[in-house]
């Protein structure tokens, strides 16, 4: 008997297990979703099976494999967190499109151009050698076009591969590039702001050659912030719009607080400007650096919101260092939750959530 696979997460279709992946009421000749993927598309549920790193890492060393395009998707909003070491050494010496999703939360004025460069320096920086950049949105449908002509020449009659990591957008891009070349008007392929919502490879024929787009599932990034917080948290830290920049002027032994994710604390000699790059919804509060501890203290949980205050007590917490020589503007990043840019030279304090990455830039922006 052939094996039937959801068309939105790819996992083989059953009818025994409600526990298990790809379980469905009653198998026919007509299923096409499982009864998880239907009750995401249709009802917004969150899904409470998702794919492993050793699932991905197997669905992915095959992929390489095999002799296809790769479109490499991160996104751009949490850069650093999804240009991953370890997916980028496996596409090493492959034919790879870098893609960075989600551009539609950056400022409309923010130009593509500039953003495009300092991606491809990010690249040169590592040796990581790409056939093309492009930034997109897939919600906005932004720029897809100049990525559907990139993929037309690029792949030389192959089948396209999405991979990355978690999160990024893969499924929701293949989605936009189906309504935008067919007369699909419908999500075709599972999403979900929960990391893994892809279970495995998942084959939709595109081309007029019978090649296909095919979705992967996404490496989970443990340095992620959503790895750590409850679901009820997502929402304050991932934008679903326009982020709207708060610049700050900044004196020796000022701090600027990202809820209870991160804590900047400056010592300056003159003052300098801070800007914060972060969901809308997330609480940023400046005070003196006197007082961040005793914030910590007493309103993480409340005022500091994320964490919930039910998981407040389970954070862990570490501290880093930096010194900018305030020559350039710099940025900087952390894993999942946004960036700030700082203009002037300073010593910056960092604290921040234990198992979130921190990485120092040239700015992204301006």
């Amino acid at each position: 008997m052939i094996e039937k696979k959801c068309k939105g997460c790819g996992a083989i279709l059953q009818d025994q297990n409600p526990e298990e992946k790809g379980f469905i009421p009653t198998l026919s000749k007509e299923s096409r979703y499982c009864k998880r993927c239907f009750r995401m598309m249709h009802y917004n549920e969150l899904p409470k099976i998702v794919a492993s790193n050793k699932e991905y890492e197997h669905v992915i060393d095959d992929v390489i494999k095999k002799n296809g395009l790769i479109v490499f998707v991160v996104d751009i909003f949490a850069f650093k967190a999804t240009f991953n070491k370890k997916m980028i050494d496996k596409l090493r010496n492959k034919n790879v499109i870098l893609v960075a999703n989600k551009y539609d939360v950056f400022p409309h004025s923010t130009n593509v151009e500039n953003i495009v460069s300092w991606l491809s320096h990010e690249c040169e920086k590592i040796f990581f050698k790409v056939d093309a950049i492009h930034i997109v949105s897939s919600k906005k449908g932004y720029f897809i076009e100049d990525l559907t002509r990139t993929i037309d020449l690029a792949r030389k009659e192959r089948d396209v591969y999405f991979v990355g990591c978690a999160n990024v957008g893969k499924s929701s891009l293949i989605n936009a590039l189906l309504k935008k070349n067919t007369s699909i008007t419908d999500d075709v392929v599972s999403t979900s702001v929960i990391p893994g919502t892809t279970l495995n490879e998942i084959r939709i024929p595109f081309f007029s050659d019978n090649k296909a787009f095919i979705d992967t599932p996404g490496l989970i990034n443990p340095s992620d912030v959503l790895n750590v917080l409850l679901p009820e948290s997502y929402k304050k830290i991932i934008p679903n719009n326009e982020m709207k920049p708060l610049t700050y002027q900044i004196t020796n032994g000022n701090s600027i607080m990202l809820a209870g994710l991160a804590a900047l604390s400056f010592t300056s000699h003159e003052k300098i400007s801070a800007i914060v790059y972060a969901s809308n919804d997330l609480y940023i509060h400046r005070c003196k650096t006197e007082r961040v501890e005793e914030l910590f203290k007493t309103q993480l949980g409340k005022l500091l919101n994320p964490p919930l205050e039910a998981e407040a007590s389970k954070m862990k917490y570490k501290t880093l260092f930096v010194h900018l020589d305030g020559k350039r503007k710099r940025d900087v990043w952390f894993s999942g939750f946004g960036f700030v840019s700082v203009i002037g030279e300073c010593d910056i304090e960092v604290k921040v959530l234990e198992s979130t990455e921190v990485y120092f830039t040239n700015a992204i922006i301006g």
